[in-house]
């Protein structure tokens, strides 16, 4: 099955999400957690809660025919050591999926192609 998924977001829907562990926990892997609370920078901080929920919403609608449940928790959206994003999953394993992330001043846009 091949299948492709893209969500766009404002950036300010997050700002709420920064200092609120409860909110960004309902959609932040641990791992993604360790990543985002190692930010100082305000405005990265809130492109990383932006810039994950986006490629995490992409992901769920490239997968949406398989019909597969999981948890935004679940998925894990790291980054290799060029800075590409990459899928992280045990409940996604069987899938390769490609992801980009892209951001302006104001909003954050993800793709994700299930090959």
């Amino acid at each position: 099955m091949r299948n492709i998924g893209i969500d766009i977001e404002k950036i300010s829907r997050f700002q709420d999400y920064l200092e609120d562990k409860r909110k960004y926990s309902r959609f932040l892997s641990q791992k993604e957690i360790e990543v985002f609370e190692s930010f100082s920078s305000p405005k990265r901080r809130i492109e990383y809660l932006a810039g994950r929920f986006a490629a995490k919403e992409a992901i769920i609608k490239a997968v949406n025919k398989a019909q597969k449940s999981f948890s935004y928790a679940d998925l894990s959206i790291l980054n290799d050591e060029k800075g590409a994003p990459y899928l992280e999953s045990k409940v996604l394993s069987e899938y390769e999926i490609l992801l980009s992330l892209s951001h302006t001043d104001d909003d954050t846009i993800a793709i994700a192609v299930l090959k």
